[in-house]
């Protein structure tokens, strides 16, 4: 008997986790990796405008507003989609318009963490706390970010300490910080509203 619960407390713990990853069926993989070409395409497209931002010593003022999709698309769609965005977004942004890939791509994952950690949670597009809830994990998602690029280029690209610090982490987190902050629960608030009237289908269930 007690075998018996054991299996389907198990059974229910591998659905929820099923669900909260959007895998749980071939419908729901399906949405899942369409919200990530979505999110790829809308991640480029915002990359390719010109962001106006001023530099101050070591520390860049500005916004950043394709890291916000990358949050976005975690927070909607779930972790794996927001993942795929992250890295997906950003290698094929390098290839396509700069043709280059560093790190073996691991710099590019390092991104798609922003969406991972963002995607772990669950939230409320209509309800002001959980909106909050969103901008500090993607603060936190961002400062994970970071901290790898700093690491991946400290042990695969041979960066020093004093430059991976001054110009790699300070820029990053100054301009990205905000950016996801206040940014993130805007456009996710304003995605959610056109995909629920136009393809509900495609939000969680």
């Amino acid at each position: 008997m007690s075998e018996g619960i054991a299996d389907e407390h198990q059974g229910t713990n591998d659905l929820s986790v099923l669900e909260k990853f959007q895998v749980q069926s071939p419908e729901m993989i399906l949405w899942t990796i369409l919200y990530s070409l979505l999110g790829v395409g809308i991640y480029i497209l915002i990359e390719l405008i010109p962001m106006p931002y001023t530099m101050v010593s070591l520390f860049a003022f500005g916004f950043a507003p394709a890291l916000a999709i990358i949050a976005i698309v975690g927070a909607i769609r779930g972790p794996i989609a927001g993942l795929l965005t992250g890295y997906l977004g950003t290698l094929l942004y390098d290839l396509l318009f700069y043709s280059t890939v560093v790190g073996m791509t691991l710099p590019y994952l390092a991104y798609g963490v922003l969406g991972f950690v963002v995607g772990l949670a669950s939230y409320d597009m209509t309800n002001g706390r959980s909106l909050v809830k969103m901008s500090v994990l993607s603060a936190v998602g961002f400062v994970f970010t970071v901290l790898l690029v700093v690491v991946i280029g400290l042990t695969l690209g041979g960066v020093s300490t004093l430059v991976g610090i001054g110009f790699v982490m300070l820029p990053l987190l100054t301009i990205g910080l905000p950016s996801v902050f206040f940014l993130t629960p805007l456009f996710a608030r304003l995605w959610y509203a056109v995909m629920l009237k136009f393809m509900p289908k495609a939000l969680p269930q």
